[in-house]
C-alpha cells in the first residue's frame, strides 16, 4: 500500500484553500450521514437528470469513511503543488471549475444516451482532473509516500508525478478495457483526467501559471505551444537547462499581473514577479554556476522574504556542499538548520553536518551534543555509526574542557 503524503514542489503558497476544502468535505459527510445518504440524494450527481447544483455537491459527497480519507489523502497532495503555484484564490476558482466541468461530463451524457438509472458521487473524479494539472505544469516533482506491507510500516519513496499519473492511467484504462465502455468509477476518473487537461493547458497558454520552462510541453520540445513568458536566463545558459539537477522543480512566479508602461511607452500586460520565484531562481543560477558569494546573497533574499520553506532539499543540499568546499561553514549552517527542521529523508545527515561543524570548527561540544540529541529514530547504520563516532568525540572534548578547567583552578 502506497499514501502520498507531501511533495518535494515548492510551496510559495500556503494551502488554505486545500485545507478549507478538506474540511467542507469531512463536514459535508458527517452531516449527512456519513455514507447514507438516502435523505440527501438531491446531493449526488443523478444521471436521471441535468442539474449544475449537483456538478458541485457532488464532488463533496461520499459513501464511506474509506471513500472519504482516500479522496482527502490525494487532495492534499496535489492540492499543495498546485495551490503552491497559484494561491488560494485562483487554486479556489479552479476546483470550481474542475468540479463543474467533471459533474458536467458525467451527469449529461448519461442523461442524454442512456435511461438515466444511478449516480455517482465523490471527489476523486476532481481529484485525477488535479494529477492531469499536476503532471503537465510539474511532471519532475516528486510525491513523497509512505509505504506498507500488511499494515506494517515500511518505509518512504519518491515517486515522480509523471509517474504516479501513468501508473494510475494505466490502472484506470485498462480496467475499462476489461469491462467495457460504460458508466463506471474507472470510466470517471478517466473523464475527471480528461477534463483537467484543457484546463492545465489553457492556463498556461494564457500565463496564468508560470512553470518557468519546467512544464511537460516544454520538457517535451514544444514551447512554442505555450505563450513565452519573461525570463531572467543568461545567454550562455540553455533554456530550460536545469539548474541544479535533473529534479529540481519549477519555479513558479505569480499568476496576477499588472499594467505597466515600457519603455516606449506602450501600455501592455505582463505577469508580476514573485519575490519568492525571482530570488529562488537567482539562487538555484549560482548554485549552478558554483558562484558562492551571489549564492549566499540570493539565500539572504529568500530568507528575508521567508521563502526558504519553498525551496527543495536538492537544492539547499546542492548549496550546503558547494559551501563545504568552500570551507564556508558559518554559512554552511543556515541551509543545514534548515534541511534538519524538514521531515525528510536529509534531517538527519543535516545533524550530523550541523553537530561536526560545532564540534571542528566551533569547538563547542556542549552544541554538538544537544544536535545530535535531536536526531530522529529510524537511523540507517551508516548514520547511527556516525552519530556514535560524533558523541565520542565530543565527550572526549568535553572531558578535556573539564581537566583543564580542574588544573587551571589548582
Amino acid at each position: 500500500m502506497f499514501l502520498p503524503y507531501g511533495t518535494d514542489a515548492p510551496v510559495y503558497h500556503y494551502p488554505v484553500a486545500t485545507i478549507g476544502i478538506i474540511a467542507a468535505n469531512t463536514g459535508l459527510f458527517l452531516l449527512t450521514g456519513m455514507g447514507e445518504y438516502g435523505a440527501h440524494d438531491w446531493l449526488i450527481l443523478e444521471f436521471d437528470r441535468i442539474n449544475p447544483f449537483q456538478w458541485v455537491t457532488s464532488a463533496f459527497m461520499h459513501a464511506s469513511w474509506s471513500h472519504l480519507i482516500g479522496n482527502m489523502v490525494f487532495l492534499w497532495c496535489f492540492g499543495l503543488v498546485i495551490e503552491g503555484k497559484l494561491g488560494w484564490q485562483r487554486f479556489s476558482l479552479l476546483y470550481l471549475g474542475l468540479a463543474l466541468a467533471d459533474g458536467a461530463i458525467g451527469q449529461i451524457p448519461m442523461f442524454v444516451f442512456s435511461d438515466g438509472q444511478g449516480g455517482a458521487l465523490g471527489a476523486s473524479g476532481v481529484i485525477f482532473a488535479l494529477l492531469a494539472v499536476a503532471v503537465i505544469w510539474a511532471p519532475q516533482n516528486d510525491i513523497h509516500f509512505f509505504y506498507m506491507w500488511s499494515w506494517f510500516f515500511c518505509g518512504t519513496i519518491d515517486i515522480p508525478i509523471s509517474v504516479v499519473a501513468i501508473f494510475y492511467f494505466a490502472i484506470e484504462f485498462l480496467q475499462v478495457a476489461w469491462t467495457g465502455i460504460q458508466m463506471s468509477t474507472p470510466m470517471l476518473h478517466l473523464l475527471g483526467m480528461s477534463v483537467g487537461i484543457p484546463f492545465a493547458f489553457l492556463m498556461l497558454k494564457h500565463q496564468l501559471v508560470d512553470c518557468e520552462g519546467w512544464d511537460l510541453f516544454s520538457r517535451l520540445g514544444f514551447q512554442t505551444f505555450i505563450a513565452s513568458h519573461e525570463s531572467d536566463q543568461s545567454e550562455n545558459e540553455p533554456a530550460g537547462k536545469c539548474r541544479v539537477d535533473a529534479k529540481l522543480p519549477p519555479l513558479p512566479a505569480a499568476v496576477e499581473s499588472h499594467r505597466y508602461r515600457d519603455p516606449n511607452n506602450v501600455e501592455s500586460t505582463r505577469p508580476a514577479r514573485d519575490p519568492c520565484a525571482t530570488a529562488f531562481e537567482s539562487f538555484t543560477r549560482a548554485v549552478h554556476a558554483n558562484r558562492i558569494d551571489e549564492a549566499i546573497e540570493s539565500f539572504a533574499r529568500l530568507r528575508e522574504h521567508s521563502c526558504v520553506a519553498a525551496v527543495p532539499d536538492a537544492a539547499l543540499v546542492a548549496y550546503a556542499n558547494q559551501l563545504l568546499k568552500a570551507n564556508r561553514h558559518a554559512d554552511r549552517l543556515l541551509p543545514l538548520r534548515f534541511l534538519s527542521t524538514r521531515q525528510s529523508k536529509v534531517s538527519n545527515n543535516a545533524l550530523l553536518q550541523i553537530a561536526l561543524i560545532e564540534l571542528r570548527h566551533n569547538d563547542d561540544p556542549h552544541a554538538a551534543t544537544k544536535v545530535l540529541a535531536k536526531m530522529k529514530s529510524p537511523l540507517t547504520e551508516q548514520v547511527a555509526n556516525a552519530r556514535k563516532k560524533l558523541l565520542r568525540a565530543a565527550n572526549t572534548q568535553l572531558r578535556e574542557l573539564k581537566a583543564g578547567t580542574t588544573e587551571s583552578m589548582s
